[in-house]
């Protein structure tokens, strides 16, 4: 006999035969390497399918505040070594299982598991799978061996998104499991579009206001803006500033920006010749003109960056100054280095994310002053997180807006899964270590600073902009809000008339 909630699922998915899901497109559209599994979150299009599917304890909002989720409160002890949450009641699994302590114990010890490849290990690098308990079905405590006052904040990463108790990733990419406001009843990776629908028991009443939405992407810009202009999309989440100009003046079209947005970087391998001498690193950071960056790859959307995954905007920024172009200061750097005739590199970039290519492009008409030659080596978005980044010493890459907490340790940090520099210092850690150990959010912000002027000065990345998250939507719908980092999205608001 079936269950009430796969009762409802049936008439869900007969619903959804009779009438149109709204279309939601993203940047990329991976292959085999597709996942609904939270733990494994790469590709520009994971967080599309695992945003609608799963949830967190907590999430943060486009003013960096955490916001409670599947955790309704939480309070420290005095030293800020112990955090006790309490868990949101009445949450069901989309099998119709209920929410509880255990599947929260489970998550994170699955989630800080190396074995599982989960990015989480970097971002949560100060507590153990055994520190982690369940009090009761309702309570959930964290008892570290130090102070972490921003924990409420760094579990809200994207790969700690609550599964079932037991449920393991084979599982899990076949039949995902959640508590999120939209379910679908098998998945296979290498699907061209994702259909999801309504979770009819999802805890919070009258959402999510779509009762089904299909999911897609189409990675060329022009072409993701011709298909919100023809309505073959009702959504688009991200919008290359190349493709704003001939959204914006369509009546059809409403266009929604984030306050903040994505780091955008050009990132070396600081352990591997040429990079590896810090000469040559400071000479590539030093050929950028960072304004002219913005006016042209990014047609003035969004702002300079100091490279480092902190936008000068912000309060938590070590300076409100981009980095200055020094042509001449270049070329000495790399005469020191042993190349006074200048350098041949390869850079290895893709459409696979909104004006990636562009500032690659950029980057290398600017290098040229200095004597460095820039090879572009231009690969497809639907293999380019899966067979280059990470696998190639010079790449183009973005990050979602985070605070610094989690944006200075997701990429950074000696054990991160994601490597992207290969950087890894005892003093730049032991700046991570005391932030998270001072109660004093000054002082924290101090040591934050000069983190980034660490990584920043010598360090393997160049940020030299950050990309504001511009969304698009037909005129019939509303409700979508992007969110500063783009592995946030929301789409429980979203509704096409």
């Amino acid at each position: 006999m079936l269950g009430m909630a796969a009762m409802c699922a049936l008439s869900l998915q007969e619903a959804g035969a009779q009438e149109k899901c709204p279309e939601v497109v993203a940047s990329e559209w991976a292959t085999e390497s597709q996942s609904v599994d939270p733990i494994i979150n790469t590709s520009v299009d994971d967080p599309v399918r695992i945003n609608a599917l799963y949830e967190k304890l907590t999430d943060v909002d486009n003013s960096y505040q955490v916001v409670p989720v599947l955790a309704e409160r939480w309070e420290p002890n005095e030293e800020g070594t112990v955090w006790t949450f309490h868990l949101r009641e009445g949450v069901k699994f989309h099998d119709g299982s209920d929410f509880d302590a255990s599947d929260v114990v489970y998550s994170f010890r699955r989630a800080l598991d190396p074995n599982t490849g989960s990015g989480a290990v970097s971002v949560l690098n100060f507590m153990t799978p055994e520190q982690i308990e369940a009090v009761d079905s309702d309570t959930v405590r964290f008892s570290l061996d130090e102070p972490v006052v921003e924990l409420p904040l760094l579990i809200s990463t994207k790969f700690a998104a609550i599964v079932p108790d037991g449920a393991t990733h084979d599982e899990l990419q076949k039949n995902p499991v959640g508590t999120g406001p939209f379910m679908i009843e098998s998945f296979s990776p290498g699907q061209p579009s994702v259909t999801v629908k309504a979770f009819p028991d999802y805890w919070q009443e009258g959402k999510p206001k779509s009762p089904c939405l299909r999911f897609s992407g189409i990675s060329e810009p022009i072409s993701r803006a011709a298909a919100l202009l023809s309505g073959q999309a009702d959504l688009a989440v991200a919008i290359d500033p190349v493709a704003i100009k001939m959204l914006e003046d369509d009546p059809n079209i409403t266009l929604v920006q984030s306050p903040s947005g994505t780091v955008m970087t050009l990132s070396m391998w600081v352990d591997t010749p040429p990079f590896d001498d810090i000469r040559v690193r400071r000479a590539l950071k030093l050929v950028v003109d960072r304004q002219q960056m913005l006016d042209t790859a990014l047609i003035g959307y969004g702002e300079t960056g100091s490279d480092n995954p902190i936008p000068p905007s912000s309060a938590e920024a070590y300076r409100t100054e981009p980095i200055q172009r020094d042509v001449e200061k270049a070329k000495e750097l790399l005469k020191e280095a042993g190349y006074p005739d200048g350098l041949e590199i390869d850079l290895y970039t893709s459409d696979a994310y909104p004006s990636m290519l562009d500032i690659a492009q950029v980057y290398k008409e600017m290098a040229v002053d200095a004597g460095i030659k820039v090879n572009l080596i231009t690969t497809p978005a639907e293999s380019y997180w899966e067979e280059i980044w990470l696998k190639k010493p010079f790449v183009s890459s973005s990050w979602g807006g985070r605070a610094a907490a989690e944006a200075l340790s997701i990429a950074y940090r000696c054990d991160t899964a994601y490597p992207e520099t290969h950087w890894c210092r005892e003093d730049f850690e032991a700046l991570l270590d005391e932030a998270s150990r001072t109660i004093d959010p000054e002082k924290r912000r101090e040591i934050y600073k000069e983190a980034q002027r660490v990584l920043a000065e010598e360090g393997g990345v160049i940020v030299p902009v950050f990309l504001p998250i511009v969304s698009a939507y037909r005129s019939n719908c509303t409700g979508y809000v992007p969110n500063n980092n783009i592995n946030n999205m929301d789409f429980r608001q979203f509704y096409c008339e």
